[in-house]
């Protein structure tokens, strides 16, 4: 039987799921655990207390399902809680952060779309600032992350262009993963390529998993199939857990694996 790691991937609602898609795509071979918190979304404009602790309920939850990664998938705690986090939680924890790098090796006009709290915070400015050649907007989306959290929650339907500045642009980082759900709506809108930092994250939990599985001793990892949990290959299983497992579980399903199926 071939070990089976454990991965904990954390959001504050559906947006870590685009997340939870890439890592699938580019590390099968994982157990994935993903749990949202949608009761308590969006954390764009929370305290920074609220968010750590948040966070931390989140981590401990994983820490008891003896999880070996945790993803941090959201763009908002990564940069308030990720660095406090791996301080105090044994397994190695990965965080998202807006795609800068990438769209600064194609681009020199670029709008960043952020919520508030990650466009306020001292990371973004550390990372645009690796970039001094490149001209930066950076513009808070006060109630988009919100906006698309109810539209998958409860069908609420939104105008995306109400929430989007007007602008000329030759490149839109993606600074929350809520948005990478309407990545090629807010490609077309503004004629440009967008970029969001998930498959950056997938790329870093599969060399993560690969270092534990050359260091680590034999350890087989159920595989057990519960009603929350999905096989899509022999190698993949996905469980939802928390409170809010039906509807995380229902737009993996509407966002993923109909994706899947369109495709072939």
């Amino acid at each position: 039987m071939k070990k089976r790691l454990r991965v904990g991937v954390f959001d504050s609602g559906i947006g870590g799921i685009s997340v939870l898609k890439e890592c699938v795509r580019i590390a099968p071979d994982a157990k994935y655990y993903y749990l949202g918190d949608n009761g308590r979304a969006p954390y764009g404009s929370r305290s920074e207390e609220e968010i750590a602790r948040f966070t931390r309920e989140a981590l401990s939850v994983f820490r008891r399902k003896k999880v070996d990664v945790a993803v941090i998938a959201c763009n908002t705690a990564t940069a308030v809680a990720a660095d406090e986090m791996r301080k105090e939680f044994t397994f190695p924890v990965i965080g998202v952060e807006p795609a800068v790098k990438p769209a600064a090796k194609n681009a020199k006009n670029i709008l960043v779309l952020a919520t508030e709290r990650t466009a306020k915070s001292a990371k973004l400015k550390m990372l645009l600032g690796r970039f001094p050649d490149c001209d930066f907007r950076v513009f808070a989306c006060m109630e988009l992350a919100g906006a698309i959290e109810k539209y998958f929650s409860s069908q609420e339907p939104f105008l995306l262009s109400a929430h989007l500045p007007r602008g000329r642009y030759d490149g839109v980082v993606l600074g929350c993963t809520h948005y990478s759900f309407f990545a090629k709506e807010i490609s077309k809108f503004y004629s440009a390529p967008v970029y969001d930092g998930n498959t950056g994250v997938a790329k870093r939990l599969a060399q993560i998993l690969k270092l534990i599985m050359l260091g680590r001793s034999a350890h087989f990892l159920s595989t057990e199939k519960t009603n929350n949990c999905f096989s899509f290959s022999a190698k993949t299983s996905v469980k939802f857990i928390g409170k809010w497992r039906n509807i995380n579980k229902s737009v993996y399903l509407r966002t993923f694996v109909l994706e899947k199926d369109e495709k072939k």
